[in-house]
């Protein structure tokens, strides 16, 4: 019995070592190498859309080794204070620390402190990831332990010190002295030694060029606990915490691409759940969508001031962004962040930026959720007529103008407010929100007025966002997602990320091409044709956001060929009453022209957008839904002029034919009136808005058109002959068409029966 009590031990025993070992992945951690430790990691490596390579992902300053006697005593024990105040003591693992941190973290309900040491944290910078899972915890306290038995404590925190990142492009702290405050490491002062000391925990938070009030927080913390610790005394830590941030910023390293590689560095973070150090130095190999050409034309196109509108006042420029994207994916093809790229990492306003889109929304709204769900068309009506909406909503258009009833086609391709908010209240507000939500545009909850359908929204839209919508409009109605990475592979070519095929739908096909279509219109006769100028096939929106007080806040155009879809926006970055744009400075002035530039630079292939199943053109006359809002189809003599085409979906075309192209009904009640003086008048009833009336006058020497008179239908037109000659005449009316003989046809009706004039008096009498 008690044998097989010891052999189930023993093999409970082997089980859960067993387990240990698939668990903590043993077989394959990482063996210590010293050359990590003592060589600069190498650089990422990123390859443009053709695959060729355009440059490097590295520091603003080049990396540099100092001595640990280089760096001032003070500054060292501001770190260790930071990072690990008994590394020392202990032997790379500070097992106190851990059950500090440990009993912290239980009695706070927090995750507030860590216990990795100075070595720990050296490598997991030279030889491991950031990932947050047991199996590497242990790794790293392993190769702790045999690192200290191999390397002096100076010389692991001479390594920590000169291979940790502290932001803004600088890696080590000689770099980061130069980078921050522009002097070697020697000349660092307490209060700029505990700054830095307080980087390294998160240079995103903590970097004092992007968050200078979070970094002078963290360090007078630093100084505090040095303080408590005895490494400063009380007068030293006043006047370290008394100085001021005097930042000198290294100048960035200018690159023709650097807007696109600060994206490709943000993006390869996300992608790899990485920091930025681990990204560049990582001797990784991006392979991007970057099209080395089109960004070129995007970066001269922003050092051309002509292009944006005049600084304000005080000199403050207009800022601006521009993006371009594959319509069938969302790969980036270039990106411009701004009107001067001028801090590593700095904001990029196409990517990074929310501002309200105004117009530039409609498209990828109301329109497509009124076609895709509602059954309209582009030429089904709405109402383009002021009047207060629920909510005493009082939209209006821009101008002051309103047209009546409209279709739908006008209505988006003028930009007409009125009635983009008519068709809003006909759908619904949450038709209009799901349709905003499936183009992957986020929405805040409280997004549910009738504004919105106009682009007013709690948090505003990107640029790449916005031109994300478009590209679905293009593709033929799939979603994307924008990046610029197409795939990840280490310096042996093995994949750690490939980005996905887009496969989600925002609209159907149907509903994507007939959105286009309008757009189409836009661009070439309504708010976008400046876009008109591009040559080829391409639709486009515009859209404009006004300040209450006058000018304009946001001006946005966003453009797209079947392949290639572009999006900018212009505004200052804190609009106010003294930093507005005029009012001639909208979407379709300097943002259309900008768009169409660089689609006009791009290899387009110039082929139209693709109908797809299930649509069928028909020619409906255009007169006859100018005059009397009916779709009809042309007739075989609808002058070309008027023939208009729309689209349809199968079962929803029009059977009936315009008759406004047939001959004029005849006049069959003209009368003779007394005129004044006994001079002849004529009075009859106009039959045709399309028709004029010649008004024939026949005497023995001959006919001649007297006048040439034109009502609408119904009415009742009075002439008075101001050249009767005081002799008998007839008179007669002769109808025709009116557009037919402007467009060189002559199409009359039938001729009235003529009514006879006899001169007055005695004469008269007898004639008569």
């Amino acid at each position: 019995m008690r044998r097989w009590i010891w052999t189930g031990a023993i093999v409970a025993l082997v089980l859960l070592l067993g387990l240990l070992i698939w668990q903590l992945d043993i077989p394959n951690w990482q063996q210590l190498d010293l050359e990590r430790i003592r060589t600069r990691p190498e650089s990422t490596t990123v390859f443009d859309a053709q695959g060729a390579r355009v440059g490097t992902l590295s520091a603003v300053q080049p990396r540099s080794s100092v001595r640990l006697t280089e760096v001032p005593e003070n500054v060292i024990q501001a770190f260790l204070t930071a990072e690990d105040q008994r590394f020392y003591s202990h032997s790379g693992v500070d097992v106190k620390r851990i059950f500090g941190a440990l009993w912290h973290d239980l009695t706070t309900l927090s995750l507030e402190q860590g216990a990795s040491t100075i070595t720990q944290q050296l490598i997991k910078l030279t030889h491991l990831s950031s990932e947050k899972t047991l199996s590497r915890k242990v790794q790293e306290a392993f190769l702790a332990r045999k690192l200290e038995r191999v390397m002096s404590k100076d010389e692991i925190l001479e390594a920590y010190l000169n291979t940790v990142y502290f932001g803004n492009g600088a890696y080590g702290i000689g770099s980061a002295a130069r980078a921050y405050f522009g002097k070697d490491v020697g000349e660092l002062t307490l209060a700029e030694g505990a700054l830095l000391a307080g980087v390294i925990k998160s240079p995103t938070n903590y970097a004092p060029h992007l968050n200078p009030e979070n970094a002078l927080a963290r360090r007078d913390r630093i100084l505090d606990a040095m303080l408590e610790a005895g490494a400063i005394g009380e007068e030293a830590c006043a006047a370290a915490k008394s100085e001021p941030l005097n930042l000198k910023l290294a100048e960035p390293e200018q690159s023709a691409n650097s807007w696109y590689m600060d994206l490709v560095l943000e993006e390869a973070m996300d992608a790899l759940d990485a920091d930025a150090e681990e990204v560049l130095s990582g001797g990784l190999h991006i392979y991007t969508a970057l099209d080395v050409s089109l960004q070129a034309s995007a970066d001269a196109l922003f050092e051309n001031g002509a292009n944006f509108p005049d600084p304000a006042a005080d000199g403050t420029p207009v800022q601006a962004a521009m993006i371009a994207m594959d319509t069938s994916n969302g790969e980036i093809a270039a990106v411009v962040g701004g009107r001067a790229y001028e801090v590593q990492r700095g904001l990029n306003r196409a990517t990074q930026m929310q501002r309200q889109p105004g117009s530039a929304i409609k498209p990828v709204s109301t329109y497509a959720a009124a076609i895709e769900n509602h059954q309209f068309l582009p030429c089904s009506m709405v109402q383009d007529v002021q009047r207060e909406f629920a909510g005493k909503y009082l939209p209006g258009n821009v101008g002051g103008n309103y047209y009546g009833t409209v279709t739908l086609r006008e209505a988006l391709s003028r930009s007409l407010n009125v009635a983009t908010v008519d068709l809003a209240d006909l759908i619904g507000i949450q038709s209009v929100r799901n349709a905003i939500a499936s183009f992957g545009i986020p929405l805040a909850a409280q997004d549910v007025n009738l504004s919105l359908a106009l682009g007013s929204m709690t948090y505003g839209v990107s640029p790449a966002r916005l031109c994300a919508a478009y590209c679905a409009l293009a593709n033929g109605g799939t979603r994307v997602e924008p990046h610029a990475i197409r795939r990840i592979t280490d310096s042996n070519g093995r994949l750690l990320y490939e980005a996905g095929i887009p496969d989600e739908c925002a609209v159907s096909p149907q509903t994507a091409f007939l959105v286009t279509d309008m757009l189409q219109t836009a661009a070439t006769s309504g708010s976008a044709k400046a876009l008109a100028s591009v040559g080829v096939p391409v639709a486009g929106k515009t859209g404009t956001v006004g300040e209450a007080q006058g000018g304009n806040r946001d001006i946005w155009t966003v453009a797209y060929a079947p392949e290639l879809a572009v999006a900018v926006w212009m505004g200052y970055d804190s609009p106010d009453t003294d930093h507005a744009m005029p009012d001639y400075a909208g979407g379709s002035s300097y943002p259309a022209r900008l768009c169409a530039a660089l689609l006009g630079a791009a290899d387009l292939s110039g082929v139209p957008f693709e109908a797809p199943e299930g649509l069928v053109p028909a020619m409906i006359d255009r007169e006859a839904l100018s005059l009397y809002d009916q779709v009809l189809l042309a007739a075989a003599n609808t002058p070309e002029e008027y023939i208009q085409t729309e689209w349809f979906r199968e079962g929803q075309v029009p059977t009936q034919t315009s008759t406004l192209w047939e001959a004029p009904q005849m006049v069959d009640d003209l009368t003779l009136l007394s005129g004044e003086d006994g001079a002849p008048a004529l009075a009859f009833t106009a039959r045709d808005s399309t028709a004029e009336y010649l008004i024939l006058r026949k005497t023995d020497a001959g006919s001649e058109v007297a006048a040439i008179l034109s009502a609408e239908a119904g009415s009742v037109i009075v002439w008075a002959d101001p050249e009767t000659k005081g002799e008998a005449c007839r008179y007669s009316v002769l109808p025709r068409h009116k557009l037919l003989y402007e467009s060189g046809t002559l199409l009359t009706g039938m001729e009235s029966a003529e009514v006879r004039y006899s001169p007055g008096g005695l004469l008269g009498r007898i004639l008569g």
